[in-house]
C-alpha cells in the first residue's frame, strides 16, 4: 500500500463527503477508493469513517488525523508536481564552445532545437579553453578531447587534423617548402598556449614518420582562427585545424604546403559532468548536438578532406 496515496484518497473522501465523489475527482472507481480507505484503516488500526449503504460520516479519530495531515499531504503533492515539471526541458543551458566550431557546426542546428524545445535557452560562451564545469557553472562544454577524467562524460562529435597552409601570395613571394627542414627558412605563424603562455612546437606526421619542429617567425597568436586569418593575409605558414581553413582552401585564399605532412588527429567532444540525473534541458541539448552536429555540411566537408589527406601517398 502507498500510504501517502491512501491518505490523499481518505482526505478527498472527508472533503467531498462520499466515496463516489472522491472517485470522480481522482479518476478511479468507488470500489478502488473504498479499498484504499479500508487498507489504510487496517494499517493504522483506526476506523476513519462510519459508513453504511446510505450514509458516510467521519469518525472523531478520522477527523483529527485527516485534519492534521491534509496540509502536509498538499505540500508533498505540490513538491512532487514541481519535481515532475523539472523533467520538462526548460531553462538556460550554459555552453562553452570555440567560436569557429560554434559558427560552422552548432549555430546551423539551433533553429531545430528551438522549434522542438521553445522553453530552452542556449547561452553559448565562445572561448577556446577547457572550463571547470562545476566551478564555472557550465552545463556542458565542447572542445578538443580531454585526458581521461572519471568525473566527466565525453562524447565525440568530429575527428579533425591540422594542416600546413599559406596564401598563394606568400608562396609566390617566398617559394614553397619541399621538406620540413626548409620550414626553418620561412615565416611561421606560431601558436602560444593560452593557459601556459608557451610557444607550441609543431608535431608533424607523414612520409612514414613523426617529428617535432620548432617554428620561428615574427607572429605569435593564441587563437587558431587568428592564425588562419594571418595565413590568409600572407603573414606566413600556419599549422591549423582543417575546420579553421576549409573554406579558405576551397575558395583559393589558402593553399596546402607540404601536403603529405600534417598534424596528429584530434577529436572534438562534448563533455558534461557525470551525474545519474542530468537536468532535462542539458540532456536534450546534448542529445540534439550528438544527433545533428556530425551531419552538418561543414563537418562533412572536413571529414571528406581529412580522409583524402590520410589516403594521400
Amino acid at each position: 500500500m502507498d500510504t501517502l496515496q491512501a491518505l490523499s484518497v481518505a482526505a478527498a473522501v472527508r472533503r467531498i463527503g462520499s466515496f463516489s465523489g472522491a472517485a470522480r475527482q481522482i479518476g478511479v472507481t468507488p470500489a478502488a477508493v473504498a479499498k484504499q480507505v479500508a487498507q489504510l484503516e487496517a494499517s493504522l488500526g483506526l476506523r476513519l469513517f462510519d459508513r453504511n449503504t446510505h450514509h458516510l460520516a467521519v469518525t472523531e479519530e478520522g477527523q483529527a488525523l485527516l485534519e492534521r495531515v491534509s496540509g502536509p499531504i498538499q505540500e508533498v503533492q505540490d513538491a512532487l508536481a514541481t519535481g515532475r515539471a523539472a523533467r520538462v526541458a526548460r531553462g538556460v543551458v550554459k555552453v562553452s564552445v570555440p567560436a569557429t566550431f560554434a559558427r560552422m557546426a552548432i549555430i546551423p542546428t539551433l533553429a531545430d532545437l528551438q522549434a522542438r524545445f521553445p522553453e530552452v535557452q542556449v547561452d553559448l560562451r565562445l572561448e577556446n579553453r577547457r572550463v571547470d564545469l562545476v566551478a564555472e557553472g557550465y552545463d556542458c562544454a565542447i572542445g578538443a578531447a580531454l585526458q581521461q577524467d572519471s568525473s566527466l562524460v565525453a562524447r565525440p562529435l568530429a575527428t579533425l587534423r591540422p594542416v600546413l597552409c599559406a596564401s598563394p601570395a606568400y608562396v609566390a613571394a617566398h617559394g614553397e617548402p619541399r621538406t620540413v627542414a626548409e620550414l626553418a627558412s620561412h615565416r611561421c605563424i606560431v601558436m602560444r598556449s593560452e593557459t601556459t603562455g608557451r610557444l607550441r612546437d609543431w608535431e608533424l606526421t607523414g612520409r612514414g614518420r613523426a617529428l617535432r619542429f620548432t617554428p620561428g617567425g615574427g607572429l605569435q597568436v593564441t587563437d587558431p582562427e587568428c592564425a588562419a586569418a594571418a595565413a590568409v593575409a600572407g603573414c606566413g605558414i600556419a599549422l591549423v585545424g582543417l575546420h579553421h581553413v576549409a573554406c579558405a582552401l576551397m575558395e583559393g585564399r589558402l593553399v596546402r604546403v607540404l601536403k603529405d605532412m600534417h598534424g596528429p588527429r584530434f577529436q572534438i567532444v562534448i563533455y558534461y559532468a557525470r551525474r545519474r540525473l542530468l537536468p532535462q534541458r542539458t540532456r536534450e541539448f546534448v542529445d540534439h548536438v550528438l544527433a545533428t552536429v556530425p551531419a552538418t555540411p561543414a563537418l562533412q566537408a572536413c571529414h571528406a578532406a581529412r580522409v583524402a589527406t590520410e589516403s594521400a601517398p
